[in-house]
């Protein structure tokens, strides 16, 4: 399964080396050191950057906000290719080009494990003074990030990238009756 990972690595380039930058842009607004920056590396960081373990705030920030920012482009460049694709039915370069480019944002937007077990543990940790408040609101994006970063270990969110491709198109036109 490591094979498949660097693979589906190499292949959605674009978006592990966005991945890689929004993390160390990310490491050093919470001033954590990065100890390695190489964006394509040959093992299991590739798409990430190497770094300390965060503090509380940091290990938030290192998790939630380059997933969204990720997520985000992914679904508005996805957007423009998946209708022509999936909605309406034509094909030309320029959409599967954006469509290419937003998978592949989608693809490599979960964080990794140990950046994620991280923010869990400052969240839900034995020594953890998080409020009640904030532990209910995160529950279930935590977890979608904790799954998210599993599904990648193994290379298998390009699967979930696609689907997000996909249905998104259709999602939006749920808010446009008449069409797009």
């Amino acid at each position: 399964m490591k094979t498949l990972y660097k693979i589906i690595k190499y292949i959605t380039f674009p978006g592990a080396l966005l991945k890689g930058f929004l993390e160390q842009l990310f490491c050093r607004i919470y001033h954590i050191p990065v100890t390695n920056s190489e964006y394509m590396q040959d093992n299991e960081l590739c798409g990430h950057v190497e770094h300390d373990l965060a503090g509380k705030k940091g290990s938030f920030g290192i998790a939630w906000f380059p997933h969204i920012i990720m997520v985000l482009l992914g679904l508005f460049i996805a957007l423009p290719g998946g209708i022509n694709f999936f909605y309406i039915g034509t094909f030309d370069v320029l959409s599967l080009i954006l469509f290419y480019v937003g998978v592949s944002f989608l693809t490599n937007a979960f964080p990794l494990e140990d950046d994620v077990l991280n923010m869990w543990d400052h969240l839900y940790g034995k020594d953890s003074d998080a409020k009640m408040v904030s532990k209910i609101f995160l529950a279930i994006p935590a977890a979608v990030l904790y799954a998210g970063s599993y599904l990648e270990k193994y290379g298998l969110t390009i699967l979930t990238g696609f689907l997000c491709g996909w249905g998104f198109p259709y999602l939006v036109a749920l808010f446009f009756p008449s069409g797009l």
